[in-house]
């Protein structure tokens, strides 16, 4: 936090006037120290899932806000990818206990990684219906795919699923063992379907 807020004041001219070329450095700085931020918030907040230590402020809630809202941060990135995004949520969606701010960290994740893995010009879509005792969200893409062999440890932390010709697509391998301790936590159950080359859908339910 120290050195995002003094990158900050240095952006501001506390230190005094600086050139474009130093703004540039110090906007990619700043872009820097948000992801080394959010990769200890991570760490924290699994580390607390497995020592059963994390808290949930569940209450009644309904997912459609929720959803709307992941999308909408998502619009940025989905159009300068070109990317075909449709939503099609179920017009009142029953009210279900949930911890809002745990379940929108869990669409974040999913949405944006559909999202990172989607190839320029193609397709990303999230559905939400009811189905019997319980509200069912997938979200699906047209990426590169995942084996049948990495679909159960991709939950896992730290695991990352090989994908030939995807140097450019890294992350800490974190999100999804953050998905299921969540998902697990409202009695839910969360997985992936796909195969290699057809794009992959992670659907998961919550009880009503």
């Amino acid at each position: 936090t120290s050195i995002k807020e003094g990158i900050n004041l240095l952006w501001e001219g506390a230190g005094g006037t600086i050139p474009e070329k130093q703004k540039r450095l110090l906007a990619i700085l700043s872009e820097e120290s948000k992801r080394l931020i959010d990769l200890v918030n991570s760490l924290l907040d699994l580390s607390k899932m497995e020592a059963g230590m994390m808290t949930y402020s569940y209450e009644p809630g309904n997912l459609a806000p929720l959803i709307e809202r992941a999308a909408t941060e998502m619009i940025p990135l989905v159009e300068a990818r070109k990317i075909a995004f449709r939503k099609e949520v179920e017009t009142k969606l029953p009210m279900i206990r949930i911890d809002r701010e745990r379940i929108l960290q869990v669409l974040r994740n999913l949405i944006g990684n559909a999202v990172k893995f989607t190839p320029e010009g193609g397709r990303v879509k999230v559905v939400a219906r009811f189905i019997h005792r319980g509200i069912e969200v997938s979200v699906s893409d047209t990426g590169p795919g995942i084996k049948k062999e990495n679909l159960t440890n991709i939950f896992e932390k730290f695991h990352q699923a090989p994908f030939k010709h995807s140097n450019r697509i890294k992350g800490t391998g974190l999100g999804l063992a953050i998905v299921k301790h969540v998902i697990d936590a409202h009695g839910g159950r969360v997985w992936a379907e796909s195969e290699p080359g057809q794009g992959s859908s992670f659907i998961f339910v919550l009880p009503v």
